[in-house]
């Protein structure tokens, strides 16, 4: 470790950078009069409004499908809600409607908000369905359609014409549309049952390839125009134990409909949507790992006035380590949810959650985010008392530029990365233990 005052040679270089934030930085360097204490104090100003900027988004989901296929039961497992919650929509019902429903997320119903859209238009004044008409449902939904991000066209088997074209439509507005046959835990018993022989020498992965490939030939045949890739197309089960295990497509699926969406609103789908799927933990890690150098800089801009005091950096360390662990499903109230898919007691997952993964000796004994951010610390052979004298070389690669940045910085950093690390391993193994003797 360097001595007071004198520069690590160690390097920090800002990686996780996504395109946006390296075109800011190329902005600033070439500011006419620009100099590296300016630029500097410009990008700690956008760290932290980085940091927060994510829960002033907004993400929309549009859905449309057939009634019966599933909708309202996805709507309610994505949510993290079973058919009895408040704010659940009601489940079973194939009646139909002429409005969008609008189903925000419990968890933040100011920033993920899941539209139901109707699939067909009714005679004015009565519930017959009268000839569907695109343009004229276009004058009723257009402007609910161009506020969604993304659109799910939903079928539990055949799918009808005017999904179909809903769903053009929503593509030729630049929308991600993704497509879900619903029902897969129907399909796969009904199948053992009805032809018991395909199994002889088939597996389940087979049978949803081809309900996969017969998706997208009943696409083209009602009217879809234009390929249809298979990567888009998902077969799954809506009920809510197969959606937060990650059943069958859910994991691709997941991604898939984060996958268009900017970095900010990725934050938002991974902190809100529960999740006990391990196939989703590295990428949930990743998204994390786009905010390092950002919640770093932010946690210690004080730090960069000499002698100025680290004492903002516990406290932002601490927010981040919980909204970590609520991403990865650690928190108490996820692993009691967890536990009531599993044969676990929500004491059992907790006990070896705290005492086996987490390795903490007794439960409840001091700030839970303190204790664990100190073991990193010792891990790594960091001090806890960060001295702020001490700097390091900041390197951004997008503008090719060295600055000098105290030591708590590359600590921090540290940390933030050695923290998601180790609860995406904390996660894998508490959802192996949970469901090692459980089937959904």
């Amino acid at each position: 470790m360097a001595e007071r005052g004198e520069a690590s040679t160690e390097e920090i270089r800002i990686l996780e950078m996504n395109e946006e934030e390296q075109g800011m930085l190329r902005n600033l360097a070439a500011a006419e009069g620009a100099n590296k204490a300016e630029i500097l104090k410009k990008i700690q100003e956008y760290a932290a409004e980085k940091v927060e900027a994510w829960k002033r988004q907004k993400v929309y989901v549009g859905i449309v499908g057939d009634p019966g296929a599933g909708k309202s039961t996805f709507i309610n497992s994505i949510r993290g809600l079973s058919p009895t919650d408040d704010g659940a929509a009601e489940v079973g019902l194939t009646h139909t409607t002429t409005t969008t429903t609008v189903y925000p997320h419990p968890e933040r119903p100011d920033n993920l908000i899941f539209v139901d859209f109707p699939g067909v238009l009714l005679k004015k004044g009565t519930e017959e369905e009268r000839d569907f008409d695109i343009q004229q449902y276009l004058a009723k939904f257009k402007g609910k359609m161009q506020q969604c991000h993304v659109f799910l066209v939903f079928s539990s088997g055949r799918i009808q014409h005017n999904a179909v074209q809903i769903g053009m439509k929503a593509r030729e507005m630049g929308k991600k549309v993704l497509f879900v046959r619903s029902k897969f835990d129907s399909d796969l018993p009904n199948m053992r049952k009805d032809k018991p022989q395909y199994f002889k020498d088939k597996t389940e992965a087979d049978l949803m390839e081809e309900l996969c490939q017969d998706y997208i030939k009943v696409l083209k045949e009602v009217g879809w125009k234009g390929e249809v890739n298979p990567r888009d197309v998902f077969i799954i089960s809506g009920h809510l134990d197969y959606v937060l295990k990650g059943s069958w497509d859910i994991p691709k699926f997941r991604k898939a409909m984060i996958g268009n969406l900017s970095a900010l609103q990725k934050m938002v789908v991974i902190s809100t949507c529960r999740d006990f799927s391990k196939a989703t933990i590295k990428e949930r890690g990743d998204i994390y790992r786009e905010y390092v150098w950002a919640v770093a800089m932010a946690a210690t801009a004080g730090t960069f006035v000499p002698f100025a005091g680290a004492a903002s950096i516990p406290g932002a360390l601490a927010i981040a380590y919980n909204q970590y662990r609520a991403g990865f499903g650690l928190k108490d109230d996820a692993v009691e949810q967890l536990a009531k898919m599993t044969s676990k007691s929500p004491e059992e997952l907790k006990t070896f959650l705290y005492t086996k993964v987490l390795s903490r000796a007794k439960l409840g004994r001091g700030d839970e985010a303190l204790i664990d951010i100190q073991a990193i610390c010792g891990s790594l052979g960091l001090t806890s008392a960060i001295v702020v004298d001490q700097v390091v070389d900041l390197v951004f690669p997008a503008i090719g530029a060295v600055f000098t940045a105290p030591l708590a910085y590359s600590i921090t950093v540290k940390v933030l990365r050695e923290l998601i690390s180790r609860l995406e391993k904390c996660a894998s193994e508490l959802f192996d233990y949970a469901f090692e003797e459980s089937e959904v």
